[in-house]
């Protein structure tokens, strides 16, 4: 059975907001029959690194939670740190990023919480049955949640060729660890050369598994926390990005089910194919936009509405897949089909355009 995805251009006859477009198509998604009046809902979004300008708008969260509020729901903005060191690595520097990029209470009237704790380290275990995980690691506070409207920003990405609502909900929604599981295949290692054997990293250890040689060494004891990283202030801590593009997606296709399982389905997404750059929103810069500004599209299916996503921007882009371009040894389509064989969606879908 195909899965519906409404989608809305951003082609403005006579001065109309975008905004109200993307109202049309979420008020199709019928969102009050996931969300019930006093439930706690997270509103996930990318807050983008600072100095990176193609990450969603804040404006165009508006509509989003101006429905929330109508349903009579407790919405709150949510991210989750990263793996890598930069602006969004611990909660407190993340809260500063975000209010900077213009997420904040002021601009939207709505709290913002980083939703896996100070230090990436608060999760929920789900138990899932996966062809490569049988266990993900969710972040706590999205867990915790009654439901969740997912707002993406769809985009090109070097490792999974386009970047989506799947890992918007994957990489996105899970902790320091999860983002080890989906980026690489073995522990993180010390640049001997940064290290200056200050042994903070020995008191963020949870397994023992780091030794000062006299630099620090992490031992096979490590179980992938990966909390050293956050806490180096050498940032001599790296991850080793060796994970195949294959294994990346269907490790993202996998953390995608076990946010549906704890969050019992309840969830809406809504993409923005504006800004399409051709990489993440994780870099302090960006190039420009891969196709000119295309529109926004919602669905209660991450996979049909990916796969329309791209489908849009390959057409956008006169019938070839920019992305491919510029990374023609990534199958971006891995994501889908193994999310797909999960049962969190469905590549066949209908377009419903809505003026």
């Amino acid at each position: 059975m195909s899965s519906d995805v409404y989608f809305t251009t951003v082609d403005c006859k006579k001065h109309k907001s975008p905004l109200l477009k993307i109202k049309k198509i979420l008020n199709r998604c019928a969102p009050e029959q996931f969300f019930k009046k006093s439930e706690i809902v997270a509103v996930k979004t990318h807050f983008g690194e600072f100095g990176n300008t193609a990450f969603t708008r804040p404006i165009f969260l508006r509509p989003v939670l101006e429905k929330l509020n109508n349903l009579g729901v407790k919405p709150f903005l949510t991210d989750t740190n990263t793996l890598y060191v930069g602006m969004r690595t611990n909660s407190v520097d993340h809260l500063h990023n975000a209010t900077l990029n213009g997420f904040n209470y002021s601009t939207l009237q709505v709290p913002v919480i980083i939703a896996d704790g100070l230090r990436g380290d608060n999760s929920v275990d789900m138990d899932i049955d996966g062809e490569l995980l049988k266990t993900v690691h969710i972040a706590a506070d999205i867990a915790s949640a009654d439901g969740m409207m997912v707002v993406s920003h769809f985009k090109g990405h070097e490792v999974t060729g386009f970047g989506g609502a799947i890992k918007n909900i994957s990489m996105g929604c899970s902790c320091r660890k999860g983002k080890l599981d989906m980026h690489s295949d073995s522990c993180p290692s010390v640049v001997p050369d940064l290290c200056t054997s200050c042994g903070r990293c020995l008191g963020f250890c949870a397994s023992n598994a780091i030794e000062m040689t006299p630099k620090a060494f992490i031992t096979d004891r490590c179980t992938g926390c990966a909390m050293c990283i956050s806490v180096c202030p050498e940032s001599a801590i790296h991850i080793n990005w060796n994970a195949s593009s294959a294994s990346t997606q269907k490790k993202m296709a996998e953390y995608a089910a076990g946010v549906f399982k704890a969050l019992d389905n309840k969830l809406v997404f809504l993409s923005i194919i504006t800004s399409v750059s051709p990489a993440c929103d994780c870099y302090g810069g960006n190039d420009r936009p891969v196709v000119a500004d295309i529109g926004f599209a919602a669905s209660t299916d991450p996979v049909a509405l990916d796969k329309a996503c791209h489908d849009l921007v390959i057409k956008a882009n006169g019938g070839t897949d920019p992305f491919s371009a510029i990374y023609p040894k990534v199958d971006s389509s891995i994501q889908l089909s193994h999310a797909e064989k999960l049962g969190i969606g469905t590549t066949d879908y209908r377009l419903i355009e809505v003026d």
